[in-house]
C-alpha cells in the first residue's frame, strides 16, 4: 500500500513539474500568456479569493435593498409607463441569469411604500459598506496606499459612486431596449423581419450594448475606487477585457447556477445559494480584471512614477540670499 501511495505522489509531483515547465515556456514565448500569469500572481498574492468572500457578504446584503428600491420606484411609475416593470426585470435578468424569475417582484412592486423605506435604510448601511469594501479591495489589488481622509467626505463619495453605478446599469437597460426596438422596426420597414439571421442580429446588437455598458461600469470602478494614477485612456483596454469577460461569465455562470439550483440539497433555499454563487463568481472575476489591468506595463510605469514636486511660487526677492553686512 505504501508503495502505491509513493507512486501516486511521484506521479502527481511529476505532473506538477511538467505543468510548471510548460507554463514557463508559454510565458516566455507569448506576451499575452505572460500578462495573464502576472495578473494571476498579483491576484493570488493579494488574497483575491478572501476579498471576494467579503465582497460576496456585503453584496448579498445589498442586493435585496437594491431590488426593493428598483421595484418600489417601478410601482410608482408603472401607471405612467407599463414598460417600466419589464425594463427592471430585464436589468435583473442581465445581472442574475437564471435567478430573476424566481424573485417575488410583483409582491415587491405592490408594497412600494414599505419597500422604499426598507430599501433606503438597507442601502444606507449595506450599500455604502459594499462600496467601501470595493475601494479597499481594488486598492489592495492595485497595491496603492489607502488614504484615511474625512469619513463624512468618504461616505458622500461612496454614495456618489453607488449612484453612478446605478445610473450606468439603468442606461444600459434603456439603450439595449432602444437599440433592439429600433433595429426590429427598421427590419420591419425593410421587410426583413422574418429573414433568417434577423434574430441573431438583434441579439448581437443587445450584446454589443451590454459590453459597452459593462465597460463603463469597470471604468467607474477603476477611476473612482482603485487609486491609480493612470488616466482613463490607459484603463480602457482593461475595461474592455473585463466587459467581454463578464458577458462570457454571464453565459457560463447561467449554466453553472442552473446546475447548482437543480441540486435537491439546495431545493428549499435555491435562490440564496444561486445569489451567493453568482456574486462570488462576479467578485472574483472583477478583482482578477483589476489585477490584469494593474499589471499592464504602461499602468505599472505610470503608477511607479513619484509625485511631481510642488512648484516654488516664491518671488525672486524672497529666494535671493541675504546680503552680508559690510
Amino acid at each position: 500500500m505504501t508503495a502505491v501511495l509513493d507512486s501516486v505522489r511521484h506521479w502527481v509531483s511529476s505532473a506538477e513539474e511538467a505543468m510548471k515547465r510548460v507554463l514557463r515556456q508559454a510565458r516566455a514565448r507569448w506576451r499575452t500568456v505572460d500578462h495573464l500569469g502576472r495578473a494571476y500572481i498579483r491576484y493570488r498574492d493579494q488574497r483575491g479569493d478572501r476579498m471576494a468572500a467579503a465582497l460576496t457578504f456585503y453584496g448579498f446584503l445589498s442586493f435585496f435593498p437594491l431590488v426593493a428600491l428598483a421595484f418600489a420606484v417601478t410601482g410608482y411609475i408603472v401607471a405612467i409607463s407599463p414598460q417600466a416593470r419589464d425594463a427592471v426585470a430585464k436589468a435583473l435578468d442581465q445581472l442574475l441569469p437564471e435567478l430573476s424569475h424566481r424573485l417575488p417582484v410583483d409582491q415587491i412592486a405592490s408594497a412600494k411604500a414599505g419597500a422604499s423605506v426598507f430599501a433606503l435604510l438597507g442601502l444606507a448601511w449595506s450599500g455604502l459598506g459594499w462600496i467601501g469594501v470595493w475601494r479597499e479591495s481594488l486598492r489592495t489589488i492595485w497595491q496603492g496606499a489607502e488614504g484615511e481622509g474625512n469619513p463624512v467626505v468618504n461616505r458622500l463619495r461612496d454614495l456618489g459612486v453607488l449612484c453612478l453605478l446605478g445610473l450606468a446599469l439603468l442606461a444600459s437597460v434603456i439603450l439595449s431596449s432602444a437599440a433592439s426596438a429600433t433595429t426590429h422596426a427598421v427590419l420591419g420597414w425593410l421587410g426583413l423581419a422574418d429573414v433568417t439571421g434577423a434574430g441573431t442580429l438583434l441579439r448581437l446588437i443587445a450584446l454589443s450594448v451590454a459590453v459597452v455598458a459593462d465597460g463603463v461600469i469597470f471604468l467607474i470602478l477603476f477611476t473612482t475606487l482603485a487609486g491609480t494614477k493612470a488616466s482613463w485612456r490607459h484603463l480602457l483596454r482593461g475595461c474592455l477585457f473585463g466587459a467581454v469577460g463578464f458577458e462570457t461569465l454571464k453565459i457560463v455562470g447561467a449554466l453553472f447556477i442552473a446546475h447548482t439550483m437543480r441540486n435537491p440539497v439546495y431545493a428549499s433555499f435555491a435562490v440564496i445559494v444561486g445569489l451567493l454563487v453568482w456574486i462570488n463568481l462576479s467578485s472574483r472575476f472583477i478583482l482578477f480584471t483589476a489585477a490584469w489591468t494593474a499589471t499592464r506595463r504602461v499602468i505599472l510605469e505610470v503608477d511607479a512614477k513619484p509625485p511631481e514636486p510642488e512648484e516654488d511660487t516664491a518671488s525672486p526677492e524672497q529666494t535671493k540670499p541675504p546680503e552680508k553686512d559690510s
